[in-house]
């Protein structure tokens, strides 16, 4: 019982935050705003989410392992990595939506900076 509230305290998280990077991905023609500075929201956006999630990881492997930091940072930063690879091309799927290597090395900035700011 106890594995499993770990489990469900640590790691739902993480699966919940990756269903909903998926989920928003899949919206076709998705728009923050419609004033000109979409395009930047957007951007900001994508280093948000995928900040938190490197957080999330990284906080699901500190709370569950016995790694030290540097494997954790590791680990949570090439999953998030991998995860950014998946989004962009499950977007090349959706109308209005294109995959781009930009916004994976954008996501990965997000969560350099996540990781970054906390040891």
């Amino acid at each position: 019982m106890k594995a499993f509230r770990a489990f469900v305290g640590l790691w739902l998280p993480v699966i919940l935050w990756c269903a909903l990077i998926f989920y928003l991905s899949g919206i076709p023609y998705l728009r923050i705003t419609q004033a000109s500075w979409d395009l930047i929201a957007r951007k900001i956006a994508h280093v948000g989410v995928f900040a938190i999630l490197a957080r999330l990881l990284a906080r699901a492997f500190m709370e569950s392992t016995t790694w030290s930091w540097k494997r954790i940072f590791v680990f949570s930063l090439v999953f998030t990595i991998l995860y950014a690879c998946t989004d962009e091309f499950h977007q090349t799927f959706v109308p209005g939506r294109v995959g781009c290597v930009h916004d994976v090395m954008i996501d990965t900035v997000g969560g350099l900076a996540a990781l970054g700011f906390w040891p």
